[in-house]
């Protein structure tokens, strides 16, 4: 009886909610911003509300404003710009002007330097007659002029502005950009436009890497043979650092130094051998990698020389926060040193994970002497290391960002961040702070397993992992974990006892052959360059009784509520070995305004890949009017390797060209990669994303599945030009060494696009070409760079009938 009444309860239960649902009390929350309305929009970062109304704004020259509170400096050179970029975006000549059109309401002056806490919110209202924009500081009037200036459309040959009602605060209040200027030397100039560009896209954070072992790039009065000596002549004054700064608050971004601690540090150890760990005389890194030059931190030399410099260097940078680095510490130089083995028996200090704890525990204590706040790496997470007052910025997985943020730490999120991975933008656009992607999507057979403890070697350093295989035979695959990093791979291939695979990382492909001896293996892990040596000693399988037993790789217990509070944001990083600063702008973006997006917009507006897209292509040509040079840079390359007759071919090959990943790109190298090696071959021409490809293969997929006739009519166009390409490049690739490394490119676009119009324009061609060997080798990599419009090309060929 009981059973039957449980029934009845659920059955009715049923009937009630679906009733209540059929009515409307269920319906899901809808979206901040409506399907139809974000069709018609390509801001970019998505605003946190947003609606449309009918109607368009007109604008013309004789556009002004008028501020109803007192007007502060900043404020007035906010709305100057505002008016420079709405001359630029609608080629009409507006000056800055008093009137009616647009009304700014502003509750109070901004802070003179900007602060993490600072409101930015704005609400914007947009009518056919008038605009008017609500903020409760100066930096949300800076952030909701930069979304008025997104909504200017030509219509019917005006120019106009889309009637709407907006209202926006950003997600985080730590949005950064990372720029590294030690590797490769950026001028100033470039950083302030870089500036200009993040302003537009809502960043607010411009994290500024100032020292590593190729370079120390800031004058220091105290300490002269910092720079003196530890920068081959190419440094920021500190008149440069103070304008920078300024110019940065000015757009609402604050600017956090950071100075690499106590590894990465060849450039301090040139004109101060006294604080290595090692006897010098010390020379500047001119090869990228990491190298071993470490400070002492067992000498109190070390820590009286970082008082006075961090004294010195919180005078010129204002923020809270200061960056002490503290990654990639190679310890050979402690382990050699016999005194700094007596001092860690001497204090109890049982390895050198505990030993740089040691050290960071003192660097903070000096950092919070000067007023700041001490933020590094992740790898400056020990358990004796304080709980607060700590920023922890997570570049190796979310594991570690979840941990610190657990542990008490604000944390920010830069995995899945690195733009010098050169990933797409949908690869960026899949991290946030609050998931940890799932890591394993094979089958995990624990009926047929075997695994190993491993090591994989990097210069001096050791890097615990662990290999799990699965299967037997052709079903072989399996899960390698190092660095507390799960990654799967489905290729392995066991043939006289050697194993091979390969996986996928965020600096290109790995690898590895293992010689597999009863319970032991040896054997190699190649990436790009490096050539890395893997040892193992079995320690599990289904068949071994004493065995360590199978993990489950995804178990990670989620933030509470309290604990999700610690995560503050995240940064985007720009990494200098393969940039310079004739092509760090068309690294950096567009893709960067992606990141921007999903660190300011709700997460449930971030979720729609093929939109992104949509608007990136448009912010791509928009952020010119902020004077970057992404779109100019790879051609004033091509223009000096070939003449004037050969350049629109080449542009046109380059066009579909994007650059490989940053291992893989770096292969083109070997064996040797400096410092002052030019930044000058086609695959610095080409873009670490081909938005012309985009198109291509999108088209290639919209005709195939809906049959299109406008994609269709593009497709065919595309491929007739470059169909006919490579007969029109061919003289240039004789007398050319730079040229001859994409030349199978050129080759395969042109043979394959033929191929393609023949296919579409008869289906039922049989194609007498090994298509499958022709097709591998478009896929493989030339010069640094692959063939972006493989995948559309290898669909025509494969799909069309």
């Amino acid at each position: 009886m009981r059973i039957v009444k449980i029934i009845l309860g659920l059955f009715l239960f049923i009937i009630v909610t679906a009733t209540i649902a059929w009515f409307g009390f269920l319906k899901p929350e809808p979206p901040p911003i409506s399907p139809e309305d974000r069709t018609q929009i390509t801001i970019m970062p998505l605003p946190a509300e947003l609606k449309l109304k009918d109607g368009f704004l007109l604008v013309n020259p004789n556009f002004g404003h008028r501020v109803n509170t007192p007007e502060s400096e900043r404020l007035e050179k906010i709305i100057n710009r505002f008016y420079t970029q709405l001359s630029k975006h609608t080629n009409l000549e507006i000056v800055p002007k008093k009137g009616k059109t647009l009304e700014i309401n502003v509750e109070k002056s901004g802070h003179p330097y900007p602060t993490i806490n600072e409101d930015e919110s704005y609400h914007l209202n947009v009518t056919k007659t008038k605009i008017e924009l609500n903020a409760n500081s100066e930096k949300g009037v800076h952030y909701g002029l930069e979304t008025l200036l997104q909504l200017v459309k030509s219509n019917e040959g005006n120019w106009g502005i889309l009637s709407v009602k907006i209202s926006d605060s950003p997600r985080f209040p730590w949005r950064g950009l990372m720029i590294d200027v030690s590797r490769h030397w950026i001028p100033k100039e470039v950083i302030l436009r870089n500036l200009d560009a993040m302003a537009s896209m809502k960043l607010n954070v411009f994290h500024w890497h100032l020292s590593d072992y190729q370079g120390f790039r800031v004058a220091s009065k105290v300490f002269p043979k910092l720079h003196e000596m530890g920068s081959e002549g190419d440094y920021y004054t500190q008149a440069d650092i103070v304008e920078v700064v300024a110019y940065a608050a000015d757009r609402g971004i604050r600017v956090v130094p950071e100075f690499d601690v106590p590894g990465h540090a060849t450039s301090w150890l040139v004109g101060y051998p006294e604080l290595a760990s090692a006897p010098g005389p010390y020379e500047l890194e001119t090869r990228f990698g990491i190298a071993t030059p470490v400070l002492d931190p067992t000498k109190e030399h070390t820590y009286e020389f970082l008082d006075q410099f961090i004294a010195e260097m919180a005078t010129l940078f204002p923020d809270d926060y200061f960056h002490i680095g503290g990654d990639e510490v190679n310890p050979n130089d402690w382990n050699e040193n016999k005194e700094i083995q007596k001092f860690m028996r001497d204090n109890a200090i049982k390895d050198v994970h505990e030993l740089q704890a040691y050290f960071n525990i003192r660097l903070q204590k000096i950092v919070a002497k000067h007023g700041k706040i001490m933020m590094g790496w992740d790898e400056i997470l020990h358990p004796k290391l304080p709980k607060d007052g700590i920023l922890v910025q997570s570049w190796r997985n979310h594991k570690y960002l979840w941990d610190a943020a657990r542990g008490g730490n604000q944390a920010l999120l830069s995995v899945g961040y690195y733009l010098d991975h050169k990933q797409a933008a949908a690869y960026h656009y899949q991290s946030d702070p609050l998931i940890i992607p799932n890591a394993v999507t094979i089958e995990v057979d624990p009926e047929n397993w075997k695994s190993w403890e491993s090591h994989i070697y990097f210069n001096e350093s050791e890097i615990d992992s662990y290999l799990y295989v699965f299967g037997t035979g052709e079903n072989l695959r399996g899960i390698i974990n190092f660095a507390n990093t799960p990654s799967e791979f489905t290729d392995a291939v066991l043939e006289d006892n050697v194993l091979t695979f390969s996986i996928e990382s965020n600096f290109g492909t790995v690898n590895f052959e293992l010689n597999m001896e009863g319970d032991t293996f040896n054997g190699e892990a190649k990436l790009g360059l490096f050539t890395l040596k893997v040892n193992g000693t079995r320690n599990g399988g289904n068949e071994l009784l004493n065995g360590v037993p199978l993990p489950k790789f995804d178990q990670i217990m989620p933030l509470t509520e309290e604990q999700k509070l610690n995560l503050i944001g995240g940064e985007t990083c720009m990494w200098t070995e393969m940039v310079g600063e004739n092509t760090i702008d068309s690294r950096i973006w567009p893709r960067a305004a992606v990141i921007a997006e999903k660190l300011w917009s709700p997460m449930v507006l971030t979720n729609d890949t093929e939109d992104m897209y949509r608007r990136l292509m448009h912010v791509d040509t928009l952020l010119t009017n902020y004077g970057l040079h992404h779109l100019s840079s790879g051609k004033d390359i091509l223009s000096k390797m070939v003449s004037e007759t050969f350049y629109a071919p080449l542009q046109t090959l380059v066009d579909v060209l994007q650059e490989d990943k940053l291992f893989n790109r770096m292969v083109i190298y070997i064996p040797e990669m400096y410092t002052r090696t030019p930044l000058n071959r086609i695959v610095d021409a080409a873009r670490p994303e081909s938005y012309s490809a985009f198109r291509f293969n999108d088209n290639v997929k919209k005709w195939l599945e809906t049959k299109d006739e406008n994609a269709k009519k593009k497709i065919v166009s595309a491929l007739t030009d470059w169909s006919q390409n490579h007969q029109q490049l061919k003289p240039a690739f004789e007398n050319s060494v730079l040229l001859k490394e994409v030349l199978p490119h050129s080759e395969n676009l042109s043979l394959l696009s033929q191929l393609a119009l023949e296919k579409i324009n008869t289906p039922t061609t049989v194609i007498k070409e090994d298509i499958g060997t022709l097709i591998m080798d478009a896929e493989s990599t030339y010069g640094g760079t692959i063939l972006a419009v493989n995948t559309g090309l290898k669909r025509l060929l494969l799909e069309t009938d």
